[in-house]
């Protein structure tokens, strides 16, 4: 489950936990899966499988977009800026959404998401610098880390992905 800052409701669904490895845990969502946050529920289109690291303040899921009946996705890879993730309990994993994303296109093409969220947020919500500087970042750091195909977002999250599906379908 994800928050925004001042414990505003984000995103909530629900995964399978299929491995943990020194990167951290990985959870799958098989296609259909709902997630909810206020407003809006959606069904996923794809299985995808999220990377919850033990300690790096992100989330990176990776998108069976080769499934998608539509061939409409555009995201192969979508990380989200988080504080480091907090298990509650050991169904309930839990982290702050700091708004800036990164992407990877069904292209390879590696992108920044939501500047302006960031921006807007640092106001209408009131993040203190310590906040906006670990989103920054972050940020950076994951951008490089993709465009490099740096682990794990070389071959192992596809390869995570894969196996769950088979596993898990």
């Amino acid at each position: 489950m994800t928050t925004k800052y001042g414990g505003h409701p984000h995103w909530e669904f629900d995964t399978v936990l299929t491995v943990t490895d020194d990167l951290g845990s990985w959870l799958f969502m098989p296609a259909g899966s709902q997630m909810v946050r206020p407003g809006r529920v959606i069904a996923t289109r794809v299985a995808s499988i999220t990377l919850v690291p033990h300690t790096d303040p992100y989330v990176a899921t990776f998108h069976a977009v080769e499934d998608d009946p539509t061939q409409l996705l555009r995201w192969r890879l979508y990380v989200d800026m988080t504080t480091p993730a907090v298990w509650e309990r050991p169904d309930l994993v839990t982290m702050l959404d700091l708004d800036l994303d990164v992407v990877q296109t069904v292209d390879g093409t590696v992108e920044l998401l939501d500047e302006d969220e960031l921006a807007e947020h640092r106001v209408t919500l009131g993040y203190p610098d310590d906040v906006v500087a670990l989103a920054e970042r972050s940020a950076a750091d994951v951008v490089r880390a993709v465009s490099a195909g740096t682990e794990p977002f070389g071959t192992l999250g596809r390869r995570r992905l894969r196996d769950a599906v088979r596993a898990y379908g």
